[in-house]
């Protein structure tokens, strides 16, 4: 009785460590970091274009975003869904054409979009 104990709590923490090695490595290597690139204020202040890069380690493709969150305040690309997401890593180029409209441009057939959007609220996004 006593080693089917020793054998069952040292199961346990087997099974346990395992667990956490598994969490572990997937928090350090599987996780994805947003890499904010430039942030462009509208004229009046109050919203920002957010250019930003999602980086999720070697074995997946870096992507980019565009968003518009609010000036001054942290940007969490959770809070502040991108309008515009490219599959790649390639240059957007995003600036203000006062309060209500934003014009960006891509280099044409240079990336495969996974969204675009015509519109963030009452913001008008212009693509050339």
């Amino acid at each position: 009785m006593r080693i089917l104990v020793i054998f069952l709590v040292a199961s346990c923490i087997a099974v346990a460590g395992g667990a956490l090695y598994v969490w572990y490595a997937l928090n350090i290597f599987g996780a994805c970091r947003n890499v904010v690139l430039t942030s462009i204020p509208s004229p009046d202040g109050k919203k920002s274009v957010v250019i930003f890069r999602k980086e999720c380690g070697a074995t997946v493709s870096d992507t980019s975003h565009a968003s518009i969150a609010s000036a001054g305040a942290p940007f969490s690309a959770d809070k502040n869904p991108a309008f515009l997401s490219l599959a790649s890593s390639l240059e957007i180029l995003a600036w203000w054409r006062g309060n209500g409209v934003v014009e960006i441009a891509l280099i044409p057939g240079g990336a495969r979009e996974i969204r675009r959007e015509q519109n963030v609220g009452d913001i008008r996004i212009e693509y050339k």
